[in-house]
């Protein structure tokens, strides 16, 4: 399965690693015409951010040419950064209806789509049946993993703890690395308690990418949690350099005002 466009939204609760929203982008085995809406201009548009005026264009292709499962497929895409759930949903399950083998992306798509609307159990169906479709996608096993943790700490079932840790370690077999599942599994021995384990894995994760906002700021978390205040404090300041958004900058904030001079 060929991945493009991919794009990474992750969220912070407290230490929580969010779900890494991956978005892919499948080439279609369908030529546009020339006298047809430009599939690449319109994947610029989304590359620089301009979804509306892509959802626009998207919509007038997929009206005069309704088989088209990657426009389809965009459109989901678009659908989604500008918020509207529900028509990226029936977007990229039109695009699946159209051509099947893009099972895996649009399970995975659906994943995060019930993920993003706090239907976490639905999350889980999903990204399973992405893994059914594609069981060696390290993005799916992290997405995976990552619902199971917010599982997890929402009840205090230990069981989705264990369930996440599988699913980050498989992540992290297939993709050595992965700077996501070092950070979900990370978060997840922070969790446990267990923060030697957690400080090895968030260093690894802050070392290849040291401007991974969830990185650092787990990694400060880490370092206050093992009672390495001056670490904490320099940690969660490379933190606030990365211009986080506020509700994430005013708890790190907020925790170094408590860690003192």
């Amino acid at each position: 399965m060929q991945k493009q466009g991919r794009l990474l939204l992750v969220g912070l609760i407290v230490v929580l690693v969010g779900v890494g929203l991956y978005l892919v982008l499948q080439s279609s085995s369908k030529s546009q015409p020339a006298d047809k809406i430009n599939v690449e201009a319109v994947q610029a548009q989304m590359d620089a951010g301009q979804y509306t005026a892509a959802r626009d264009a998207l919509e007038k292709l997929v009206a005069v040419e309704p088989e088209n499962a990657e426009a389809h497929f965009m459109l989901g895409l678009t659908y989604f950064n500008l918020g509207d759930y529900a028509k990226a949903r029936a977007s990229f399950t039109q695009a699946m209806t159209l051509e099947p083998q893009r099972a895996a992306a649009v399970h995975h798509n659906l994943g995060v789509l019930a993920y993003q609307t706090g239907e976490m159990e639905t999350a889980v169906t999903e990204f399973k049946a992405a893994l059914a479709a594609d069981p060696n996608d390290p993005d799916s096993h992290y997405q995976l993993g990552a619902t199971y943790l917010q599982i997890a700490i929402s009840t205090s079932d230990l069981a989705y703890l264990q369930q996440a840790e599988s699913e980050f370690e498989q992540a992290l077999a297939l993709a050595p690395g992965k700077p996501e599942a070092l950070v979900g599994l990370g978060t997840l021995y922070l969790n446990q308690n267990r923060i030697a384990e957690a400080i090895a894995l968030l260093e690894q994760a802050v070392q290849g990418n040291p401007q991974m906002r969830e990185a650092l700021f787990a990694l400060g978390m880490a370092y206050f949690a093992g009672g390495d205040i001056a670490a904490a404090k320099t940690t969660l300041q490379q933190f606030l350099d990365t211009q986080p958004p506020e509700q994430w900058a005013n708890e790190a904030r907020e925790i170094i005002t408590q860690l003192g001079p």
